[in-house]
């Protein structure tokens, strides 16, 4: 059969050899990415385009310029899409054109505007148990953030994951296929979520230990408060290492890692959060990841987001979803209200500058990882405002 493909087949071949199941492969010919045999079937039937065959080979294509918006719904539809591009001139190649993979697209590492929602968080999160210690740890590739936190057992997780809806979680292969492992449970019974089985011994102390210290250039993780966080380091390690290492994603962007503790907020379990409307309608079944997303209907985040700028749109959501429970920190906030709220002069002119402000925070990660004109363009234009932020600010106390 390999003596009857086409050079051109036996690339794609090869290329789709080194990927996982279910994985969707973008294959540039032209102005085309190209599918081929199962892929072509898959991708037909959720983006309702031709499918056509070509020496009995099943096939379809996008167009090259306008992919963005067929990547976006197969990521909607669960799907990872890796992307193979030209990567020489087809003019000055000597036989077929060098093909490679520049990118793995999952629906918990989007960068594209195109693929996200502007008011919320596109989390990764990273799962890992040991030692009956539970832990999840918080990516979101779009802004740079990362957090993680432990909870000494399954509900404690569980309301975790209800409560930041992940768009995607990976785990140890080895826990994601055991029936009877703790974390296999606490998924089966979370529908909607999406789990990618990853080595296992990524999230293994020294290893995952070595992937934060390389990445974050430090020789000890102490300063993260990770000292005898076994649970914690293994699950935000193996997300790092899924997200730089099997995605190819440039995490430069990424500078911190952030430690919270349940004990620092006011715990709500998910009937509580759904019956109070916070962030998302009872209309959706509060067991679903899909109802953490958020729904149509009337919710407390609906009606206090008067918010100018998407930063602090997700902002609002993870206080409303986090309520503080210390005394200082709440009195600091409610001073800053005040503060607006009894100069509403003040406050009618930072609303004025902030709608200059684009999305600082997908910005710097976009341009950190390539972006465009449009990007630097939006850069420019937002940090321009700041001065303008901090003049109006001086007098505040």
């Amino acid at each position: 059969m390999s003596d009857e493909l086409t050079p051109m087949m036996r690339q794609y071949r090869q290329v789709k050899s080194q990927l996982p199941q279910n994985t969707i492969l973008f294959f540039r010919l032209g102005d085309f990415y190209e599918m081929f045999f199962e892929d072509a079937k898959e991708a037909a039937r959720i983006l309702d385009i031709t499918l056509t065959r070509r020496q009995k080979v099943p096939m379809c294509g996008v167009p090259y310029h306008s992919a963005d918006q067929y990547l976006a719904r197969l990521i909607r539809a669960g799907k990872k899409v890796a992307v193979c591009d030209q990567v020489e001139d087809p003019a000055k190649a000597k036989g077929i054109v060098r093909r490679e993979i520049t990118n793995i697209v999952s629906p918990g590492a989007v960068m594209s505007e195109a693929l996200l929602e502007s008011n919320r968080n596109n989390y990764l999160a990273g799962l890992y148990e040991t030692g009956g210690v539970m832990a999840a740890a918080f990516l979101d590739l779009s802004t740079g953030e990362f957090w993680g936190e432990e909870s000494g057992g399954a509900e404690g997780l569980r309301d975790t994951l209800l409560r930041f809806a992940p768009s995607e979680c990976v785990m140890p292969a080895d826990q994601a296929r055991n029936d009877s492992s703790p974390l296999r449970r606490l998924i089966d019974s979370l529908p909607g979520i999406l789990v990618t089985p990853y080595d296992e011994w990524t999230f293994e102390g020294e290893t995952a230990a070595d992937s934060l210290s390389r990445h974050f250039n430090t020789q000890s993780l102490a300063g993260f408060g990770l000292d005898g966080r076994a649970a914690l380091i293994g699950a935000a390690g193996g997300a790092l290492h899924y997200a730089s290492v099997f995605l190819r994603r440039n995490l430069s962007h990424v500078r911190r890692l952030q430690v919270r503790s349940s004990a620092d907020f006011l715990v709500m379990d998910e009937a509580t959060r759904a019956n109070l409307d916070l962030v998302q309608s009872r209309e959706v079944p509060r067991t679903s990841i899909e109802a953490g997303r958020g729904a149509p209907g009337a919710t407390l985040l609906g009606t206090l987001d008067a918010t100018c700028t998407p930063m602090g749109a997700r902002k609002l959501r993870d206080w409303i979803l986090r309520p503080l429970i210390e005394i200082d920190a709440i009195r600091k906030r409610l001073d800053a209200v005040e503060t607006l709220v009894s100069d509403r002069t003040l406050l009618r002119e930072l609303r004025d500058v902030f709608s200059d402000i684009r999305d600082l925070e997908r910005l710097v990660a976009r341009l950190g990882t390539g972006g465009n004109a449009r990007d630097m363009r939006g850069l420019g234009q937002s940090l321009s405002a700041l001065p303008r932020v901090k003049n109006l600010l001086a007098g505040c106390a």
